[in-house]
């Protein structure tokens, strides 16, 4: 191995704590060692993460017509079908979502 390029990097104190926590995790001795097990053996995932935007704002969607529901009922006594089978509707749309971002990341872990 020709090792001939040196890297020079600055870490804050909270940084390099970490670093070398996470070397020793590693069962590394060294910091090049790490850096190298980290650079050539480590993959690097890019996330899009707007499925959990889009997620979060279903459940909050979801949560929001419940809470109405919930008040509407608790002052007249009163749930409507309508009511039961939007809710229904919209569970299923959450678990369909839930379900495609489940079987996205399982594809990305092969």
């Amino acid at each position: 191995m020709n090792l001939k390029n040196q890297l020079k990097i600055y870490l804050t104190d909270e940084e390099k704590e970490i670093f070398e926590k996470k070397m020793k995790l590693a069962n590394c001795k060294t910091m090049s060692h790490f850096i190298r097990k980290c650079v050539l053996e480590k993959e690097i995932y890019v996330v899009d993460l707007e499925p959990f935007r889009d997620l979060q704002w279903l459940l909050s969607n979801a949560t929001n017509n419940i809470n109405q529901i919930a008040k509407a009922t608790n002052v007249t006594g009163v749930i409507y079908k309508k009511d039961i089978d939007y809710m229904r509707e919209k569970i299923e749309k959450l678990s369909k979502e839930i379900w495609d971002i489940h079987s996205l990341l399982l594809r990305k872990t092969k």
